[in-house]
Order: structure tokens, then sequence, then C-alpha cells
């Protein structure tokens, strides 16, 4: 069995106070299924894993299940991962419960063999999301960039291709924050702007202008974290850069 993790943290800076959250990232292979569900699963997640029959399916349940509990983990400083529950919303957003501890909140994303969580205050509203850039990738989501989209590729160096997947991450992001997933259409949460930074991109929105999204790439994945504009994130993108790359490419 091979999977890698990293978890790290950034600070959320709000009306003068300062308040920590951690994000977490894991890789598998086809085999993460091996992994005992017993060691992290709660016995409620354990019913529902026995219901499951495609490889697949299980396999991105374990991943996103096991990333996701690692960021709660972190921040709560809870170490058996069998106490910490994540349920399915409404939007099968995660919501997570965890005796003793009120008003926590998560964000998840999957990506074949990759998934990504961030956890936090139940203050803040944030989502997050990670795709990889590739032909498959680019040709399903170009029809779905808005007129206006299309001319925001000649502001930033990034390939076309990288360009159109980075665009996806930033409104499936704000689609998570928001809480309704991509049940609303896709133009209603058009990006407005996107600044290039060191190492990273900060994009707005055209009709949820109280939001604005991180972005980056590494190693032909892209990931996106969108937030309110009125906090200030703290994350040091170089050191998670790092971090990934040992993780995406373990043997070099």
């Amino acid at each position: 069995m091979v999977y890698y993790t990293y978890t790290d943290y950034l600070f959320l800076k709000l009306s003068g106070n300062t308040y920590k959250a951690y994000i977490n990232f894991c890789k598998g292979g086809n085999d993460f299924s091996n992994k005992d569900p017993n060691s992290f699963l709660h016995h409620e997640e354990d019913k529902y894993l026995e219901t499951l029959t495609y490889e697949r399916r299980i396999n991105s349940y374990l991943l996103g299940r096991y990333s996701v509990k690692k960021a709660v983990s972190a921040l709560i400083g809870e170490d058996n991962l069998k106490k910490i529950l994540i349920k399915n919303g409404v939007f099968n957003q995660p919501i997570v419960v965890c005796e003793s501890y009120n008003n926590l909140q998560t964000s998840l994303t999957h990506c074949d063999d990759f998934a990504a969580a961030v956890a936090f205050d139940g203050m803040f509203i944030i989502g997050i999301d990670i795709e990889k850039i590739n032909r498959r990738t680019y040709s399903g989501l170009e029809s779905e960039l808005t007129p206006y989209e299309k001319e925001l590729a000649y502001r930033i160096s990034y390939s076309y291709e990288s360009f159109v997947v980075t665009i996806w991450t930033m409104k499936e992001a704000l689609s998570k924050a928001l809480k309704t997933g991509l049940t609303v259409p896709l133009s209603v949460l058009e990006v407005k702007s996107i600044e290039v930074n060191n190492g990273y991109l900060i994009s707005t929105y055209t009709n949820f202008y109280q939001y604005k999204a991180l972005s980056f790439v590494i190693e032909g994945y892209v990931c996106s974290i969108a937030y309110p504009k009125n906090v200030e994130i703290d994350i040091d993108i170089n050191r998670i850069k790092g971090s990934l790359y040992k993780i995406i490419k373990p043997s070099l």
C-alpha cells in the first residue's frame, strides 16, 4: 500500500484577531482501500463503507475521510480519528461531529487519487477545490467559461489549459464555501479579476464581491481556496508547495 499525507497550518485574520486553521493533502494509489478502515473510521462511517461496492468509490471515500479527519485532528488536537465523525449535509458537504467540540467546519475535495481538506472555526466560511490539469479535464471545462473569463486568460502567464482548470477550481471552491455545490448556474460564479502574486493567484467574483480566492499550481494540479474578502489569510505557499512536491513525487 502506498499513500502520502501532509498537514500544514494557516492563519485567518479578522477584526484584529487571529485564528488558526489546518489544511491536509493526501495522495494514495489504487490500493488505498487496503488501509485498515478500523484505524480511522467512526462506526457510522464503517457502516456506510459496507454499502459501497465499487473499488474506485471505496478508495475515494477512504481517502477523503482520512484527509478531512487529519485536518480536523490537527485543529482540535484529537489524535483518535475514530472519534471524529464526518456526515454529509443536504448538498453532500462534510459536517463535522465530534464530542466536546462544537461549531467546527471543514471543506473537502477529491481528484482521482488526491484529496485535500481544510478545517476551521465555524465563524469562517471557506471552500477548497483541487483538480488535475490535463487535456481530458480541460476539454470538459472550457465550454463552462463565460466570454469575460476567456478574456482574463490573456492577463496571466498560465497556459490556456492551466487557466481553464484554474478558473473551474475557483468556481467550485466558491460553491463549496456557499454550501450549494454546483447546483447553481456556473455563470453566476463568474470570476471577475485575477491578480498574480508571488507563487499564487488572488481572484474576485462578479456576483459574490464579498468573496475572493487564493489559487496555486503544483506539479500538474491546481488548488483554490475561497474565503470571505474581509478575512486575511496568512499562508506559506512556498512551504506548502515544497511539501506537496514530496507527496506528489515521493520517489524523487
